[in-house]
């Protein structure tokens, strides 16, 4: 315990050096490790600050976008966004003042009366409005990617059919084969202006005030791109279930409320494809399993709802 005590102790004070250094007049009193995934460790300094540090080249690419889009984006949103105050040489870490919350849960969300539920459901709406709505034109020199979902789906379901279809059930392969071609054949599907999307708007990205009962601010903008603004409901239909995400499109008022909830529940499964074909490219065989269980799990969904 004592190694690994120290161990901590060298990589906080490493960090802790990093920040000093370049930004001699903020001083340290305390960090702490508060998340760390496969593209950048966060620390919250001070109690008030949060930095992010990525770990690779193309993670600083996507924050060299936050930095630029973001503010032109925070005079158009009701909820807080990350402020960048610290933005080191080369991008190799930022930092901004804590969004005040906690990741909204299902299990908060439960929690809650109908009342709070519904001024849940429309702030998720409103926030959404709102960067779908954002002008294009205010965006155009910010380096962002027009997302081509028919090509980016007909690519994983050829590679689907090749590494997935052995591992599943002749009759999985049948729902998913179904759902892809119904996905792929629908004109419809297409029939939508690419809008500025969050790209990864999750639970965890979403922080809520449990003494207040409110939303308080959105979080990690690092997948930002231009696309179908119905791409954006995916993680919460996964997460927080089909009613959920129904009340919030009612309030999002939706032109296409059929369309979109068809796309949103092919969008879920292709997210879990996905998912799985990266565990099988890295040959991560816990990965392997733990995806192989949510594909199977999505599909059961699926097919109960045919």
């Amino acid at each position: 315990m004592r190694d690994v005590y120290i161990y901590s102790m060298v990589i906080f004070q490493k960090y802790s050096n990093l920040i000093e250094q370049h930004f001699p007049g903020f001083k340290i009193s305390c960090i702490k490790k508060v998340g760390e995934g496969d593209n950048s460790k966060a620390f919250l300094v001070n109690e008030k600050y949060i930095f992010r540090f990525p770990k690779k080249e193309s993670v600083k690419q996507q924050l060299r976008r936050e930095i630029f889009v973001l503010p032109k984006l925070k005079s158009a949103l009701n909820l807080q966004i990350p402020d960048f105050e610290f933005i080191s040489p080369q991008i190799n870490f930022v930092g901004y003042k804590k969004i005040q919350g906690e990741v909204l849960s299902n299990e908060i969300l439960q929690s809650l009366n109908k009342k709070q539920q519904v001024s849940v459901q429309k702030t998720i709406a409103n926030f959404l409005s709102q960067i779908h709505s954002f002008p294009l034109s205010d965006l155009q020199n910010c380096a962002l990617e027009t997302m081509n979902l028919y090509e980016e789906y007909v690519d994983n379901f050829e590679n689907a059919k090749k590494m997935i279809f052995p591992k599943i059930s002749k009759n999985k392969r049948e729902i998913i084969t179904g759902l892809f071609t119904s996905y792929l054949s629908n004109k419809n599907n297409f029939d939508y202006t690419p809008t500025f999307v969050h790209n990864d708007f999750s639970k965890d990205h979403i922080l809520f005030d449990t003494v207040n009962k409110e939303i308080t601010g959105i979080i990690d903008f690092g997948d930002i791109a231009f696309g179908d603004p119905d791409y954006d409901f995916m993680y919460l239909l996964d997460e927080f279930g089909e009613d959920f995400i129904m009340e919030i499109l009612k309030y999002y008022q939706v032109s296409n409320r059929p369309v979109s909830r068809n796309k949103i529940h092919f969008f879920t499964l292709a997210n879990k494809i996905q998912i799985l074909l990266t565990s099988i490219r890295d040959n991560d065989n816990q990965e392997i399993k733990n995806a192989l269980t949510g594909l199977n799990k999505c599909v059961e969904k699926l097919a109960l709802k045919k």
